[in-house]
């Protein structure tokens, strides 16, 4: 807990661990592999996201195709859905 808070090793044990940390954070494969998957991470949380987005349009959509089948005003189910009135009416 001491180096965590000092950023001393209070024991050999620590200081081995830590040289060998250091040793690794300036191996140049390493920070590559270290980089590519921080980047794969962001691309599939990005993926994801946009993934949940599309779910969340799509879902908007069927439930403007369903008011439209009940005969509700198109301004009505724009505002319902939250979808642009132009949207809404080319699912007419």
């Amino acid at each position: 807990m001491e180096y965590v808070s000092t950023g001393q090793a209070a024991s050999d044990y620590t200081a081995t661990i830590n040289d060998l940390v250091t040793k690794e954070r300036e191996n140049p494969t390493w920070k590559r592999e270290y980089m590519d998957a921080m980047m794969d991470t962001v691309r599939q949380q990005r993926e994801m996201r946009e993934a949940e987005e599309q779910g969340e349009h799509n879902a908007r959509l069927e439930a403007a195709r369903r008011m439209l089948a009940y005969g509700d005003p198109i301004d009505k189910i724009a505002d319902i859905t939250q979808l642009p009135i132009e949207e809404v009416r080319q699912l007419q």
